[in-house]
């Protein structure tokens, strides 16, 4: 399945920020260089749905804010935003 995200980096904590033109916007905390951010991201999402972090790639967006996620999992789009809404 895959998913649109926004992200928000060097953020004072990391979770949830709502939507943002209709895609759910995740603050973290780490700086978008060297790939911190991505690595943040995958880690989140890992623990948000209890997989491994092998079963989540960035098929879209490594140096952009607006990324699209290629997750190997059974939630739909609808059960990962209300996750991301508890996280």
């Amino acid at each position: 399945m895959k998913i649109k995200v926004y992200i928000q980096p060097n953020s004072k904590k990391s979770g949830y920020a709502g939507l943002y033109d209709g895609i759910p916007k995740l603050k973290i905390t780490a700086p978008p260089a060297s790939g911190a951010a991505n690595s943040e991201i995958i880690k989140i999402f890992s623990k948000l749905l209890n997989i491994s972090k092998s079963d989540i790639t960035i098929s879209s967006g490594q140096a952009s804010r607006l990324k699209i996620l290629e997750i190997n999992t059974n939630k739909t789009c609808e059960e990962i935003t209300a996750l991301l809404e508890n996280f």
